[in-house]
């Protein structure tokens, strides 16, 4: 990839990006930011030789964005949201009034436990912004974060490097799960008992041993893993149309034991709880609406 040199690009086309991807439709594109439909015309040209991409084609719903304008345009707006902050002062954000999108990168299981209160909160708060959440896991969480593919990512992952910024929003614990008519799991269940189950567990990188593993594995122990699957989400689905037992997060499970409906018990050895925190970049540090993101996720987090 070629070096891009900033002094000879106009960033000015951002801004009839962000219109025409707003709009759908060039006309309107430029009476929202106050220039000519031919002007508009004449910048999407520039646009496409920029980044050799179509960018918009029209058709009988107007101008429909290529996939790669609809992976831009989060960080076009971003950007564009992050300047008028610098032009204000650096200091303004008013959720009530904005209408920026943020995008996040959360596992299936923290959006599961984050997502419902803060669409809420957002509902309430800042009914203009929006949400673009793509799917991350302990290994490639801080990687896109550093891309810039994501802007916050939320769930567990690796010590950040000293460039970025970490913050706990809560500590997990475990649970064990099996469907609520299972025959054979009367009364307590103990060591030697759950030793002998048949196990589910959830591994978003596909290992067959995972954190509970090696927990097992320091005392000397091992448990008969018979499926492993690759989404916390159909962990629930699958324990209570199955006879295995699930070692899981407390929070995956708990909000769905009744509907299922599912018997959870304690884990019948001490399983450390892990961390669930929100990272994100330091360039992102005085970011006044990112300040505010972060603020609602810690206040979501320890409700969670």
């Amino acid at each position: 990839m070629k070096p891009v040199h900033l002094a000879s690009v106009d960033l000015n086309l951002l801004v009839v990006f962000d219109a025409l991807v707003a709009e759908g439709h060039a006309t309107r594109a430029a009476e929202r930011i106050g220039l000519t439909q031919p002007a508009v015309s004449h910048a999407l040209n520039r646009l496409r030789a920029l980044f050799g991409d179509p960018l918009f084609v029209r058709s009988p719903r107007g101008m429909v964005p290529t996939p790669l304008a609809q992976d831009i345009a989060p960080s076009v707006r971003s950007i564009l949201e992050q300047v008028e902050g610098v032009l204000l002062g650096g200091r303004t954000f008013d959720p009530s009034q904005s209408t920026r999108q943020f995008v996040l990168g959360l596992s299936d299981y923290a959006a599961f436990v984050l997502l419902p209160r803060l669409t809420a909160r957002l509902d309430h708060e800042a009914p203009g912004v929006s949400l673009v959440v793509r799917n991350t896991s302990h290994s490639i969480g801080l990687p896109m974060l550093e891309n810039g593919d994501v802007e916050l990512i939320a769930g567990n992952f690796p010590d950040p490097p000293s460039h970025m910024r970490e913050e706990l929003l809560y500590e997990e614990d475990f649970v064990c799960a099996v469907r609520g008519d299972h025959s054979s799991l009367e009364g307590t269940i103990d060591l030697d008992r759950y030793l002998s189950l048949r196990h589910l567990q959830v591994s978003t990188k596909g290992n067959p041993s995972g954190y509970v593993d090696a927990v097992l594995a320091e005392k000397g122990l091992k448990r008969t893993v018979a499926v492993t699957v690759g989404h916390f989400l159909m962990a629930p689905m699958l324990t209570d149309a199955s006879d295995l037992v699930a070692t899981e997060p407390r929070r995956l499970f708990a909000p769905l034991a009744d509907r299922l409906p599912l018997r959870l018990f304690p884990p019948p050895l001490e399983i450390p709880p892990f961390q669930v925190v929100q990272t994100w970049h330091a360039r992102h540090d005085a970011d006044p609406g990112h300040q505010w993101l972060r603020r609602v996720l810690l206040e979501v987090g320890q409700w969670a």
